[in-house]
């Protein structure tokens, strides 16, 4: 679990940035020999992954719950492969309405609602699994810097809040590799908010950008001018405040857990004690939802919402051509 350091955000240098920056040279090392000593498997059907260069926060999720809707609208049968981060379950599993969010991870169970989606640590396996159940496609969430498993387009997914923080690889800042390394393998680009001239500069012409934006759904309304205690378990939780603030909320407490938290009926007596003292509602995010207690669900409201893509028709496209060029060549 982890909860980002805010130094990695700084946009200068800092002392703890720079006293991490030898570790950060051993961690880009280990890479290179994993990357070095791994087999890269090809699966049957056209891999989509959707991953980022930073470690969480960046909103893939979000990107890879749109995509296979997308995908499913415009006629094919889209299964999600991911490895069920934070989940108990570590062999080739589908992932069923029983599961919880500590046995197959909190974001399996979201992709789950939207398409069939399989965790595991071997996503060839999964893949392999998925063909087995009719599937015509696939869409990798994360594992964009998993050497094991080859993708045929791989989508990477920037914050434009958060760009690539410092520019510096863990654990001196928040890149997971080099962003150079990174976009060499990358087909496109999906920027949420507006492009700034710094992202455009950094990405290469050759790679396509397309803008997004996470809307929130208008039954969200309901926040403006309520007090609320805003509570949130991911990478980046100053994105959920923002946009709580943004539907008009009044914020009058935020409350951070590491990314992936588990919430226990301990924290939940402690955030219901909160709101109770300050006259607030206890408001989280759907990822949040799914790792707390059922017992208590009944305690939270969430902020919902979908990424709009600003260019659809192109994406659909871009993303029907790979699918069916592998199809093609099978």
């Amino acid at each position: 679990m982890l909860k980002a350091p805010k130094f990695w955000y700084q946009k200068k240098d800092t002392y703890l940035s720079n006293s991490f920056y030898p570790l950060s040279l051993l961690f880009r090392f280990g890479t290179k020999i994993r990357n070095f000593v791994s087999t890269k498997q090809n699966a049957d059907l056209p891999i989509i992954c959707v991953g980022n260069i930073v470690v969480g926060g960046a909103g893939k999720t979000p990107v890879a719950l749109k995509i296979g809707k997308l995908l499913i609208k415009a006629g094919y049968n889209p299964h999600f492969i991911s490895r069920g981060y934070s989940g108990k379950i570590k062999s080739s599993t589908l992932v069923q309405s029983w599961h919880s969010a500590s046995s197959v991870g909190d974001e399996s169970i979201l992709l789950s609602e939207v398409a069939p989606t399989w965790i595991g640590g071997n996503r060839i396996n999964s893949a392999n699994l998925a063909q087995k159940k009719g599937s015509d496609c696939l869409i990798l969430d994360d594992g964009f810097q998993n050497p094991t498993i080859k993708k045929d387009f791989s989508i990477i997914v920037i914050n434009a809040t958060q760009e690539f923080g410092n520019r510096r690889v863990m654990p001196s800042g928040p890149l997971r590799e080099s962003i150079k390394r990174g976009l060499s393998r990358t087909h496109l680009v999906i920027v949420i908010g507006n492009t700034s001239e710094k992202i455009k500069k950094t990405i290469p012409i050759e790679i396509p950008i397309i803008e997004a934006k996470f809307e929130i759904n208008k039954e969200n309304k309901i926040f403006k001018g309520q007090n609320i205690t805003a509570f949130a378990g991911i990478a980046y939780p100053e994105k959920f405040f923002q946009s709580l603030e943004e539907q008009g909320a009044k914020i009058v407490k935020k409350v951070s857990y590491p990314d992936h938290y588990i919430y226990n009926e301990n924290d939940l007596l402690s955030l219901a004690e909160m709101a109770n003292k300050t006259k607030s509602i206890l408001v989280s995010t759907r990822k949040d939802y799914i790792r707390i207690p059922k017992s208590y669900r009944s305690l939270i409201n969430t902020l919902e919402g979908e990424i709009i893509f600003n260019d659809e028709d192109s994406l659909v496209k871009m993303l029907s051509k790979v699918i069916e060029k592998k199809i093609l060549n099978r």
